[in-house]
């Protein structure tokens, strides 16, 4: 009997303590609205860390500002959310060529997954493009 009791505490107590990593996910399912870059170190202290938003519409359209040294920029286009197992990635298209167009294939078509922080993260940072964004409030 006291082996079935022991058996219990301890079966208790490692339910108990073990962690639940879903906690520390965040979920976003709301993805319309206005979403802003962010830097995180070693791009703190640089201001074009920080230059770009987009507004995501519920017409599938969004808009991509960029503020930097005192000019505003704007770019628009059509997006799609792609959500699988595994990942939530938006791909946006745009309907022309720009600079500010953030994919390292220099198409119309810039993309973004959603990480387990909510955050949304530039594809095209494999070729050295930043971009981290969270959703404003």
């Amino acid at each position: 009997m006291k082996k079935i009791v022991l058996l219990f505490v301890f079966t208790l107590a490692f339910v108990s303590c073990s962690k639940n990593d879903s906690d520390d996910d965040v979920v976003v399912s709301d993805y319309y609205g206005k979403w802003i870059q962010f830097a995180e170190a070693p791009y703190i202290n640089d201001p074009s860390s920080t230059q770009f938003s987009y507004q995501f519409n519920k017409d599938n359209t969004f808009t991509k500002t960029r503020n930097y040294d005192n000019t505003i920029t704007t770019l628009s286009g059509t997006f799609e959310i792609v959500t699988n197992e595994n990942a939530t990635v938006f791909v946006l298209t745009y309907p022309e060529q720009n600079f500010l167009i953030s994919s390292c294939t220099g198409g119309l078509k810039e993309s973004f997954t959603l990480d387990k922080k909510g955050h949304l993260n530039d594809n095209a940072g494999m070729c050295d493009r930043y971009g981290k964004y969270k959703k404003a409030k």
